[in-house]
């Protein structure tokens, strides 16, 4: 039997450095994570008076149950913008984070300082229909 050539090994090695990181998440519970990478996220919306959902690159979606109520969802429905206020500086979403939830078009008149910030639970996926 022929001995493995050097060759062999620096290709697996490279192989093995180029491989992409699983995305930063931290578990919290069964089925729950505290964080999301916000540069995932490729769409938010509200998933009733108190929910809101991320779907996210590669189709999985993370329905974040909002840790306190947040007054006036139940009003907004599917026309809710989610607008995200947090994250940028560690490139993740994670519990405890705040976000506004608006109206788009009573945004024009009353301005977003009109809105309060909701403040994000822990993310849990959801299965893909």
């Amino acid at each position: 039997m022929k001995a493995p050539t050097p060759l062999i090994f620096v290709c697996l090695a490279v192989a093995a450095c180029t491989a992409a990181p699983p995305p930063q998440q931290q578990v919290a519970a069964a089925g729950a994570v505290s964080c999301i990478p916000l540069d995932q996220v490729i769409a938010r919306h509200l998933a009733g008076p108190a929910a809101v959902d991320f779907e996210m690159l590669g189709g999985t979606t993370y329905r974040n149950q909002l840790a306190s109520a947040c007054p006036g969802l139940e009003r907004l429905g599917a026309s809710a913008v989610v607008a995200v206020t947090a994250g940028a500086e560690t490139g993740r979403l994670c519990a405890g984070d705040r976000v506004k939830i608006f109206d788009r078009v009573e945004i024009k008149a009353t301005g977003l300082q009109t809105y309060p910030f909701c403040q994000l639970g822990q993310f849990t996926a959801m299965p893909t229909p």
